[in-house]
């Protein structure tokens, strides 16, 4: 627990999260379009790592903890605007996973497999 935070499941941090958007931000072309430019902060962070060679670097998990914490916002924010659970999205991807390696189709690609 970071001080007075207590977030047990992915519940609790969709609401918590949602009440820092700004009325403008509750809008698909924002949550999609900086859910795009956030993954493109951490996809820079690490290259710009690898180019420097420093990856194993003490400050690599305190930066991607920082932009993974933005692009978690984002996603959460996209699904509260429509109306999903990130809760409910958690458990069946865990679910999908499973039954993929089940079938021995966790390696392949496509969406229905």
């Amino acid at each position: 627990m970071i001080a007075d935070i207590d977030i047990k499941d992915f519940e609790g941090y969709q609401q918590e999260a949602w009440k820092f958007a700004k009325p403008t931000a509750k809008n698909p072309s924002y949550l999609f379009g900086n859910l795009g430019g956030e993954t493109g902060e951490v996809l820079s962070l690490w290259s710009k790592s690898i180019r420097d060679g420093v990856k194993d670097t003490y400050s690599m998990p305190m930066e991607l903890t920082k932009e993974l914490g933005d692009v978690l916002w984002m996603v959460s924010g996209i699904a509260t605007y429509y109306g999903l659970s990130l809760q409910e999205i958690a458990e069946q991807n865990i679910v999908k996973l499973k039954s993929r390696q089940q079938r021995g189709v966790i390696g392949g690609s496509g969406d229905e497999r």
